[in-house]
This record gives structure tokens, sequence and C-alpha cells, in this order.
């Protein structure tokens, strides 16, 4: 009997191993085929910005060879710095080196295109229109020739990445076939030889068996009354759509695809108002929602690294952070956007008075705050929102 029972645990085993071992190798199989995808688009980012960069040139040689600039030429090359710092942003939160040198080059220079623009546009709005154009292509001649070179650096970087990271996955995919290969020819030999003693021991349990079928058939009663076979109650959270949602976020490719995945975290974490914070040197801004009136929110933020709300809370100390609704009002709970190596931002959801301190909602939350941190992990610093558009976060909190 007991050499019956280990031959069903062995193959239990092996059947296991090799399911194992086919679930590892596809998923591996996919993460081979994501990194030749996040290479393409990285390499298709690169050139627009290359693009957009000629332009820029070509605008400036036309500026210096006349000595002044029209009102349109003007503003085009001012979306065309836009256009550079958008698309700064997106190549950097979707790069696999996003730890080389160059990434962090490129994106100071992406952040000081930001600020020049931003005081460009001021000027253009005031009727300067030669300083404006002195700003964005006098002050900018240096910037954008460090961000060409360091370019061309990050393209041979993140392809050399890819490369990397695509040869290991497919050494531990082989490692894994072969360990399974291995855990299956020692269970056949294991199987092969049987001792003689063996075979007289599995005989002997026949007259014996029905015995031993009555007390067999009151464990489960026994069971029952002791209250073990309760079923859990479900979960808060449908584990199946935040695995969808998560996935759908990691295939993020641009802003306008953000939204829709907001308004499905809004639906999944059964939150009235989502809010994505990014920080930008000493404060967060809002930079995308679900819920809120835009004309609002838009005038929103920031908030300071030092103030004293949940949101700075949690963009200090990296950890999930949470404020229980009083009556009539609603609760929040917001989770930090964590990188490699600092907060980045943070998610924060409006719930039903309660729902804050469960634990499912709280791991959801979590979850979606990870997984945007790795598609929003090159937000730029700086912002273009002129100060007077800005109302500071606590004012606007209590007027709402």
């Amino acid at each position: 009997m007991r050499a019956r029972i280990l031959r069903l645990l062995l193959l239990t085993i092996l059947v296991a191993a090799g399911l194992g071992s086919v679930a590892w190798t596809w998923a591996l199989a996919q993460d081979v085929a994501q990194l030749e995808t996040t290479g393409k688009q990285s390499a298709a980012r690169i050139d627009r910005l290359e693009a957009a960069l000629d332009q820029f040139a070509h605008d400036e040689l036309i500026y210096v060879a006349s000595g002044q600039i029209d009102r349109g030429t003007l503003t085009a090359t001012s979306n065309l710095s836009r256009q550079l710092v958008s698309e700064g942003a997106w190549l950097l939160g979707g790069l696999v080196a996003g730890a080389a040198p160059s990434a962090g080059a490129v994106a100071q220079a992406v952040a000081s295109l930001a600020d020049v623009d931003g005081r460009a546009r001021e000027n253009i709005q005031a009727g300067l229109d030669l300083m404006a154009a002195d700003l964005l292509f006098t002050e900018t001649t240096g910037t954008r020739q460090v961000l060409r070179e360091q370019l061309r650096a990050l393209r041979l970087a993140e392809s050399n990445a890819v490369a990397d990271a695509r040869a290991t996955d497919l050494k531990q995919a082989w490692m894994a076939l072969a360990s399974v290969a291995i855990l299956f020819a020692w269970g056949l030999v294991r199987s092969a030889h049987r001792p003689a003693s063996d075979a007289s021991a599995n005989v002997t349990p026949l007259a014996t068996e029905p015995e031993h079928v009555a007390p067999q058939a009151t464990e489960p009663e026994q069971v029952a009354l002791n209250g073990v076979s309760r079923p859990d109650p479900p979960p808060s959270i449908d584990l199946r759509e935040t695995a969808a949602l998560c996935t759908a976020i990691s295939r993020l490719q641009s802003e306008s695809d953000l939204q829709p995945l907001l308004s499905r975290a809004s639906t999944l974490l059964n939150a009235s108002g989502v809010v994505v914070w990014m920080a930008a040197g000493e404060e967060m801004f809002p930079v995308a929602w679900h819920g809120y009136d835009s004309k609002h929110l838009s005038q929103l933020g920031p908030i300071g690294h030092s103030s004293l709300n949940a949101a700075a809370d949690a963009w200090r100390t990296g950890a999930l952070q949470y404020v229980a609704g009083g009556a009539g009002s609603r609760s929040a709970i917001v989770a930090p956007l964590l990188g490699v190596e600092r907060c980045m931002g943070v998610l924060a959801i409006e719930v039903s008075a309660g729902r804050e301190t469960d634990t499912p909602t709280q791991a959801a939350t979590t979850l979606i705050a990870a997984q945007l941190s790795t598609v929003l992990g090159g937000w730029p610093a700086g912002s273009s929102m002129p100060p007077a558009e800005i109302v500071p976060f606590e004012r606007a909190a209590a007027s709402s």
C-alpha cells in the first residue's frame, strides 16, 4: 500500500513539474516577445525625437538668417519643443535600459527643454515674440546638441539591453527544460527498480481493505461537524480583472490609452474617483484622472513634499496610506508609484467609508500602482503650468 502511495506521489510530482516547466517556458516566450516589441517601440520613438530635432534646427536657421520670425512659425516651434518633451517622457518610461547613463542625460535634457518651453510660452502670450524666439533657439542650442548625442548612445544601450535580456530568458528556459528532463529520467529509473517485496506487499491489503472502508466513510461527517469544510468567503476584488488590468497597463503606448484604464480601475476598486499624481522636483501634479470634473482638477495642485496629507505621506515614505471618511464623507487610499531609486508619484482613489481598510482593495490598489510605475517611470521633471494657474492642494480639497 505504501509503495502505491509513493508511486502516485512520484507521478504527481512529475506531472506538476512538467506543467510548471511548460508554464514557465511560455511566460519566458511572452517576455521575449515583449522585449522585442519594447525595443522596436523605443527605436521608433528615438527616430521621432531625432526628426523633431532636425525640424527644430531648420526653424533655427530660418530665424538666424532673417533675424525675425512670424507668430505662426514661433508657435509651431514651441509645439515642437513640447512634442520633444512628451515623446522623451514616453521613451524613458518604456526603456529596457532605463538605468543606462544616457537615459539619465536624456531625462535632464528633456526637463531643461520643458522649463525653457514654459518660459517661451509666457513671452508669446505677452506678445514678446523676439524674446520667446531667443529662448527657444539660443538657450536650447546646447541642450538640443546634448540630447541628440545622448539619443544615439541610448539607441545602442537599448539594443544591447534587449539582447542581454533575451539571452537571459532563453538561458532560463533551457535550464528549466533540462531540470524537468532530469527529473523525468530519475522518475523512470525509480519506477523500473521495484523490489520483489513490493509485489507481495501489494497483494496482502486486498483482503483487509474492506475492513477500513467504514471508518473512511465517516470522515466527511467529522470534517463537516468540525467546520473545516466551510468555503472561504468570496474576495471583495475580482482577481481576474485585476490581472487583466495590470496586463493592459503594461501594454500602455500613448497618453490617450491611460484614461480607459483608469476607468477600469475605478470600476474594479468600486472607487468614485481615481487620480495619478507625478512628482516634479519637490512637488507633485495631477496628470491623469477619472471621476472628477476636468476643469476643476486641471487646476488642482501642487502637493509639496512636506505637505501634511496622505498623498505627501505616501510619496515621502513609499508606503500605502489611507484616510477614513467621517459621517457623510468618503474615504481615500493612496499607493506610492515606486521606481528603482525613488518614489515618482502616487495613485489616489476615493472609496466609500469603511472600504479603506479592506485588505483586498488595498492590495489591488498597490498592484495597479506598481504596474503604473513601470510605464510612467520616465516622467520628466518640471512643470509647464504657469504658477498663477495652480491652486494649492489643501485649498482645492477644502473647496470641494
